[in-house]
Order: C-alpha cells, then structure tokens, then sequence
C-alpha cells in the first residue's frame, strides 16, 4: 500500500506543511514536553507523526535543542530501525478503543514506573484517546500530572471535544487540520518520485480535489490510477465520471437551456458517469464564483466567466448541497440533480 510504503519517517517529510512547523519548534527546544495531544481528521498522519516524534527523541545521533537538524531521526541507528519497525519494546503503541477500561489504564500506571530498556525515553502512543471511559481518564489524569522523567506520552484522537479539559491542560497540543490541496499534490509528486513514474500535475490536483482532504485517501486514489495506468487528465476525468465539465453544464444553467441539460445529463448516465463527483465539481465551481463576487481573488476562479447573480450562485449552492446529501437515498442517480435544476428555474420564473 502506498499510504504505508511512503508513510513521513522523518519531521522534513511529514505532508502536513503547519504540522512540520509546529514539531520542528517543539523538538528543537531544549525542554521536551511529557505529553503530547494530537488532534484532527482522519487520514492526515496523526499516527506517522507519533511515530516520528518516539524515534526523533530516541534517536541515538540526534542532539535535540541544536539549532541545525540534528533533532531530526537519522533512521539508521537501531533505536530508530526497532520503532520504524514497529519492534522497539520502549514504545507502546495503545488503541483507545480497545483498551477503554480503567484496568487497562491502571496497568499502563504501573508499567511506566520501569525505566526504558534501550532507549533514552519510554513512549506511549494512544490512539482514539477520547474513547477511554470517565474512570480511565481519571486514572491517566494522575500519571499526566506527576509523569516519570523517562516517560512521554503521545496521545492521538479525532474528537478532542470528548477529551476532559484536564487532560488537554496536561498536553502540548499539535492541531492537523484537514490537507491543502498544496499538501496534498507535494505529498502525491513525493509518492511519484518514489515510484520513478511520471504523472501529469492536472492528474495530482484532480486527485486532491477528491481525496477528502486527507493524505491516506489521495495515496489511495493514486495508487488506484497507477494499478490501471491512469496517467493522464482525460484518464483521470472518466475515472472520476466527470466526461461531462461542469463548465458545460453552468453555461447552459445561465443560458436557462433546460431541454439541452436534460439531455446533457441522460447521455451523462448512460455512459456511466459519476453524479456524486460532477455534483463535488459543480459545488467547487459555485464557491470559486462566490468568492469572486465578494472580491476574493484566488489563481483558481481567475478564469472564470458567468453572468450568475449572488442569490443565483447561493441558490444553486444550496439546492446542489441538497441533491448531494440526497443521493445515497435515490433510486435513480441522476434524480437529486435533476430535482435540484427543476426547483431552481422554478425559482427564476
């Protein structure tokens, strides 16, 4: 798996470019913080970058508080080999989910008393940390305020919300906000050059445009469109069903050329083409619109050249936002769409 295969094993590498920044003047300083909180969506390597911070602390050539790059992982000693591996004793990697209870918890509190057996620091790494019961954060609460000195703890969740404040106060907070798709296109050209393969740039930006904002499902994708070949814009539009450009159908839209949409949309879906993509791009299309109308300029809208007023641009928006959520409820694809259409010159009328 590609997600996996180029998984960030240094803080250089890690995607996420605010991420980088953040860790690069935490492991830099000459205090280390006993506590780590790692918060936010899914897919955007939360969990790589745990892993990266165990092996930079462990690191047996590292000279973390340096001001060069020596607090960087040299991934060749054996402490960085055993934790990229997944092998070292002295960092325990928990999932939250499993082990919720506070016996679980009670039993990490009685083994991080034990001193590290070959590395400079014991790390835990707690995946899914707001799964843990009322009792078992109680019970980490205690470990959190008077922690051993050879002991870090790296706590990763998605829902900090559901993270008692005590146990917040206790961590260094490093946030993961959804990937840019700036971020997301470096990560897939770092992938590409990896795989000594050649893939049009159009290609990586229609695959971020589609990766939900998240690192592990543009790997995905990608790996996807090399195991079929796809290397190329019109290879990757068919992939993602959008034959018809959503610039066709907004110039009919303002055109009010309602037989020619229709019959745009039926040729559409008999050849197979994606409603729920066309609806993503006809939505990035109408906010690029709104933000130009409000005078925010952006490389992507520069082009763009319709005649919509601003409550045509928020009506669309609203009615295609509708007919997306609708989808997975129609027993024929196209009909949120076309429901969508049919409401809206209703509304022109």
């Amino acid at each position: 798996m590609l997600y996996l295969r180029y998984r960030p094993q240094t803080i250089a590498e890690i995607d996420n470019s605010s991420v980088k920044n953040r860790l690069l003047s935490i492991i830099a300083s000459s205090e280390l913080p006993h506590a780590f909180l790692l918060v936010g969506p899914k897919g955007t390597g939360k969990t790589s970058t745990a892993r990266i911070i165990a092996k930079s602390i462990n690191c047996e050539k590292n000279k973390r508080g340096s001001k060069g790059k020596d607090f960087e992982p040299c991934n060749d000693c054996d402490s960085c080999k055993a934790i990229t591996a997944g092998m070292s004793i002295d960092v325990v990697e928990i999932d939250g989910a499993s082990n919720r209870r506070i016996d679980d918890i009670r039993e990490l509190n009685s083994n991080v008393k034990f001193i590290p057996v070959s590395s400079r620091y014991k790390v835990y790494i707690i995946d899914e940390v707001h799964m843990l019961t009322t009792e078992a954060f109680n019970a980490l609460l205690k470990t959190l305020e008077e922690p051993p000195s050879h002991v870090v703890f790296i706590l990763a969740t998605t829902e900090a919300h559901k993270l008692p404040k005590t146990i917040i106060s206790r961590c260094v907070t490093v946030t993961f906000s959804k990937a840019t798709r700036a971020d997301l296109v470096s990560s897939l050209e770092r992938v590409c050059i990896g795989e000594k393969v050649v893939v049009d740039k159009q290609v990586l930006t229609l695959i971020a445009k589609h990766a939900d904002f998240a690192f592990r499902d543009a790997h995905k994708l990608l790996e996807e469109f090399l195991t079929s070949g796809i290397t190329t814009l019109d290879g990757a539009k068919t992939y993602f069903g959008l034959t018809l450009a959503e610039s066709d159908l907004l110039s009919l839209i303002e055109k009010g050329e309602i037989r020619q949409i229709f019959e745009l949309l039926e040729n559409f879906e008999d050849k197979g083409g994606s409603f729920k993509s066309l609806i993503e791009s006809l939505l990035n299309t109408l906010h690029l619109l709104l933000l130009k109308n409000k005078g925010v300029e952006k490389e992507d809208n520069q082009d763009l050249d319709y005649a919509f007023t601003l409550s045509q641009i928020v009506l669309l928006m609203r009615l295609f936002q509708n007919a997306y959520r609708d989808l997975k409820f129609a027993p024929i694809e196209a009909l949120p769409l076309e429901i969508a259409l049919v409401e809206y010159f209703a509304k022109q009328e």
